[in-house]
């Protein structure tokens, strides 16, 4: 149904015409009716799915604009998300005079967030820590909030946050409207939901079966622990993504990717728990603008971001929890735009990259390491073998200590190139040779100018 059609408010079909809004996305079609009547809503919908908008429009809708109270209330997982969702409702009330809102979070100073709140928000977008202790400070009243919203409580609860969770909805009135959004729709949404939320409808929407949308190109990759910086590197290199975002599941490893990917020359930025909140918001904006070419991010700190146009995002490491690279793929590919996930994984993590397969219900693309130097057929000057391999011979040998599985593994850590597209190696008394494919001739010999078997020099004779 085109938003023209529905019920809302002129002045909001106004700012959302402006925005490009024209037909509502599934979720929000299912959902904005039901929230319109203030019926109780339990909601499943990917990541990307248009979400925000879909409890956030009838929100506004319904918002007494002559009371200056705290009407609607807004939890999410992360102040990035709660910046975003901000951001978004002020767009949306463009027209409507009267509506204001504000995202308080932990990491600034609570004062000017108390004093704004005592003056009268109308719609409060939270972190639960924040919004807790304001509650608990008689800062946040809760008495004449119509409209509490759960928005990625699969995230809160995956973070430890039950309790938390309960503790707010223990704190609102009884009649008040409560709607909870989720990605997926695990056994632990279910008992907040048994528990907290009666008379719930329950709203699930995923296309043609998959959590996720069918212009994401996913693509996996077999790679050995110390060659997965590199593959990176030529990944970002391969795709000349105008945005993209590389996932770590910690700290450490997004140190790691970006001092690596800095020496490379790439334009990139880092967020972890060791960047405060004002560099975020800078960092984020920088990429935004197209002066980044990537940022390195752990889960946590990549929820709320928003970028439209995002092209590439790459998993470094697999997600700990199926739910989270949902979260994480479903940030590219947004209403309607294509987009490419590349996960990398390390031999018997197979297993995992099939569980997420059956998870989502999608299959994946999977290829090899990307190429980093490509030689064409007259520059090359090796024999070729009866097989139509090329020759390749190493200057290191049984003299050396040298067995043919040393050469298969240097070349698979360095190169990527998988055991099984080596042909036939002969290890001689004082050199080794090796056939290879044609495509990877120029990849072996440049990586062999200077590099080392087994602590040992080693170099390409010819």
């Amino acid at each position: 149904m085109k938003y023209k059609e529905t019920k809302l408010n002129n002045n909001i079909k106004k700012a959302i015409d402006e925005l490009g809004y024209i037909e509502q996305t599934k979720i929000q079609e299912k959902t904005l009716d039901l929230i319109l009547a203030r019926k109780n809503v339990v909601a499943m919908a990917s990541t990307g799915s248009g979400k925000t908008a879909a409890f956030m429009l009838p929100i506004i809708n319904n918002i007494d604009v002559f009371n200056k109270v705290t009407q609607a209330l807004i939890i999410t997982p992360t102040r990035e998300l709660a910046i975003q969702i901000v951001q978004e409702t002020r767009k949306f009330c463009k027209y409507m005079q009267g509506i204001n809102s504000i995202a308080i979070y932990g990491g600034q100073e609570l004062k000017p967030q108390a004093i704004s709140l005592r003056r009268g928000v109308n719609i409060v977008v939270a972190t639960l820590g924040r919004a807790l202790d304001l509650i608990s400070k008689k800062i946040l009243k809760l008495q004449n909030v119509t409209t509490l919203v759960l928005d990625e409580a699969d995230e809160m609860l995956s973070m430890g946050f039950y309790k938390e969770i309960e503790n707010i909805l223990k704190n609102i009135n009884k009649n008040t409207q409560k709607l909870l959004f989720s990605a997926t729709i695990d056994s632990r949404v279910k008992d907040i939901v048994n528990k907290n939320i009666k008379n719930s409808i329950y709203i699930e929407c995923k296309d043609n079966d998959s959590l996720l949308v069918d212009s994401i190109r996913q693509i996996a990759i077999d790679v050995k622990e110390k060659m997965k910086n590199e593959c990176v590197f030529r990944i970002l290199k391969k795709e000349k993504a105008k945005n993209s975002i590389i996932f770590c599941n910690t700290k450490k490893k997004t140190e790691d990717v970006y001092r690596f990917l800095l020496s490379k020359k790439v334009k990139l930025e880092m967020l972890n728990s060791d960047i405060y909140q004002k560099e975020r918001e800078k960092i984020l904006k920088r990429l935004k603008q197209g002066k980044l070419d990537t940022i390195v991010v752990t889960d946590v700190l990549a929820r709320g971001i928003d970028i439209e146009d995002l092209e590439l995002v790459i998993n470094y490491d697999i997600p700990f929890e199926n739910e989270y690279y949902v979260h994480r793929v479903g940030r590219t590919a947004r209403k309607g735009r294509s987009g490419v996930a590349y996960t990398l994984y390390v031999g018997k993590q197979k297993d995992r990259i099939r569980e997420l397969e059956e998870y989502t219900k999608t299959k994946m693309i999977y290829e090899d390491v990307p190429l980093e130097k490509n030689i064409e057929d007259d520059e090359i000057k090796y024999p070729v073998s009866k097989r139509g391999l090329y020759i390749i011979t190493f200057s290191l040998g049984k003299k050396d200590g040298i067995k043919a599985k040393d050469i298969v593994g240097a070349i698979e850590s360095l190169t990527g190139i998988k055991s099984e597209k080596i042909g036939l190696i002969q290890i001689n008394e004082e050199d080794s040779i090796v056939e290879v494919p044609k495509e990877y001739v120029g990849e072996i010999t440049s990586t062999f100018l200077n590099s080392k078997i087994k602590g040992k020099n080693v170099h390409i004779i010819k």
